[in-house]
């Protein structure tokens, strides 16, 4: 299958790296990173394993008459709206965006074009010439009308691939879910400059961060959306304190630095964005979050 990753940070990495066998793929890059990747390779340095190279065609702009079997966005939430126009201009069909997004319904609807949305479980930073990351491998991914039209072109997608994929056709629950669990341990990150080993000792502001994701989770029910996976609201409700411990745990090693800290510290405009974007669906629920609205100064400092 002809595949093209536009995005060579640690999701868009992991993902050529892990989709590589029986595939024909392509990295899209800008700047330094094609540089580093059409002289070097694709370097990735894993918490789990050893460091691997890969070397993939790399270009820095899509024309209208590349065509690929599939492409997958993988780039900041708050750098979609500039990667629109680049796809809308190409004649491959077939897209995925990948990563955090919180308006999937805003990029669902792109003319000529089937759109599905996925989250691939993986963590890490980017540095000058490599990767630093950890990856489990799987892949939530579908679309977000809870049709499943595109199950057997999905699984074709992977095929052969180490990649375990869960397909969820109702991806715009699943990742407005997955905001609302994301944003607390981001405001976490911020409040203590990213040294989250801070907090590791802290059972009362791991009990807020659970107050405040269950606040979340209230409002998107409230509006009528499903929080996914399925069953991870009574979780939350009936072992919160286990949920908070988990957490402290994360915060004492390096899970979460890799996991969460990394990438909240690096991208702050991302989670401006989604912050802001939650703010707008708050104001349409009645729900109270008064917790979350403590705790999300710390982002808005």
């Amino acid at each position: 299958m002809r595949i093209l990753i536009i995005g060579a940070g640690v999701l868009g990495s992991n993902l050529a790296h892990s989709l590589r066998k029986e595939n024909d793929i392509t990295i899209l890059a800008k700047g330094k990173t094609y540089e580093n990747l059409k002289e070097n390779g694709l370097v990735i340095k894993h918490k789990l394993g050893k460091e691997t190279i890969d070397h993939f065609n790399i270009i820095n702009k899509l024309d209208e008459n590349d065509l690929y079997d599939v492409i997958f966005v993988v780039s900041r939430y708050s750098a979609l709206d500039s990667i629109i126009p680049i796809i809308e201009n190409n004649k491959s069909k077939n897209i995925v965006f990948v990563g955090n997004n919180i308006t999937a319904e805003k990029y669902a609807n792109i003319k000529n074009k089937n759109v599905l949305f996925g989250f691939f479980m993986a963590a890490g930073k980017k540095y000058d010439g490599y990767i630093k990351s950890i990856c489990l491998n799987k892949m939530q991914i579908g679309r977000i009308d809870g049709k499943d039209d595109d199950n057997e072109f999905i699984n074709s997608i992977f095929k052969d691939s180490k990649i375990k994929v869960i397909i969820q056709n109702k991806m715009n629950d699943y990742l407005k879910s997955h905001a609302c669990a994301v944003l607390p341990l981001v405001f976490a990150s911020y409040k203590v400059g990213g040294d989250l080993k801070l907090l590791k000792k802290d059972k009362e502001y791991s009990l807020l961060i659970m107050d405040a994701i269950i606040e979340g989770y209230n409002v998107l029910k409230d509006l009528g959306y499903e929080i996914l996976p399925e069953g991870e609201y009574e979780t939350c409700i009936n072992k919160k304190e286990l949920c908070a411990f988990i957490y402290r745990f994360m915060f004492s090693n390096f899970i979460g630095q890799i996991c969460i800290s990394d990438h909240a510290m690096s991208a702050k405009d991302e989670f401006l964005l989604i912050e802001s974007e939650f703010e707008k669906l708050k104001k349409k629920s009645k729900v109270e979050t008064k917790v979350y609205d403590e705790l999300k100064i710390e982002l808005l400092k």
